[in-house]
């Protein structure tokens, strides 16, 4: 989760998903996974009226999975029902959030929503994997920044085309480099269908395997350096119409 492309990059985003999962020891654990969801689960169902989350932690709300990570400015995900969620960050230097599964996996599902990017930032699938350690990204909609790395084709899936990039970092100081994985839709958009299995596949062809173990997977809002609101609902039934939401009338 960086800006800046290309290999050995340690600048930008540094592999949040990585800092979150693994705060509790400073390595990526399944273990420490499962716990942190397991404890913020009995506080979400507590809780379903909406809760705020303005901290790093994981958790299941109503069904779904969620995460949030920031490092520093102003950041809050508020937990709807069902696959629901809004947000808004303000001066921030990094931080994502968003709602999905806790486990990754081929799927296909709806989204839809409002997305309102003040400056770099995404609204995408993520993903990663363990056994090797790979974040995956299936980039919807951004905003001032459109990432790159090593080209590696495209996939045509939902009624669009994305162009698939590889990207290795290194990651903080004697960390093992990683791999990140993009498929950038070439059109933006804030709602559709989304099928894992096709840039799964895609992704396959052209080299760029994933992991053997599946970590969360969110569809999540993103900011670097920025400010900006989103307002998203995941469906995780495709045969059902989502259920969309009015976002917010303004942006901060």
């Amino acid at each position: 989760m960086r800006k800046t492309p290309g290999a050995g990059s340690t600048s930008g985003r540094r592999g949040r998903i990585r800092m979150l999962v693994g705060a509790a020891c400073g390595t990526v654990l399944l273990a420490a996974a499962t716990m942190t969801v397991t404890d913020a689960h009995a506080h979400a169902d507590t809780t379903l009226s909406r809760p705020v989350i303005t901290t790093n932690q994981t958790g299941t709300h109503d069904g779904y999975f969620y995460a949030f990570w920031q490092d520093t400015g102003d950041a809050a995900l508020t937990l709807g029902p069902h696959g629901h969620y809004s947000a808004r960050w303000s001066g921030v230097n990094n931080w994502f959030g968003g709602k999905g599964w806790a486990t990754g996996g081929r799927r296909t599902f709806d989204y839809c929503g409002t997305f309102h990017p003040g400056g770099d930032s995404y609204l995408a699938l993520l993903g990663f994997t363990r056994e090797p350690y790979i974040e995956y990204y299936i980039l919807e909609n951004w905003g001032s920044y459109r990432p790159t790395g090593t080209r590696m084709g495209a996939v045509v899936s939902a009624d669009g085309t994305y162009d698939i990039y590889r990207v290795q970092r290194i990651g903080t100081p004697g960390s093992t480099p990683y791999h990140q994985y993009f498929s950038v839709r070439q059109q933006k958009r804030s709602g559709g269908t989304i099928n894992t299995g096709e840039h799964f596949d895609a992704w396959a062809r052209v080299g760029m395997d994933l992991g053997s173990t599946m970590g969360y997977m969110i569809m999540a809002t993103e900011g670097y350096q920025s400010s900006g609101w989103s307002d998203i609902t995941v469906e995780s039934a495709a045969t059902r119409p989502p259920r969309c939401t009015t976002g917010p009338p303004s942006t901060p």
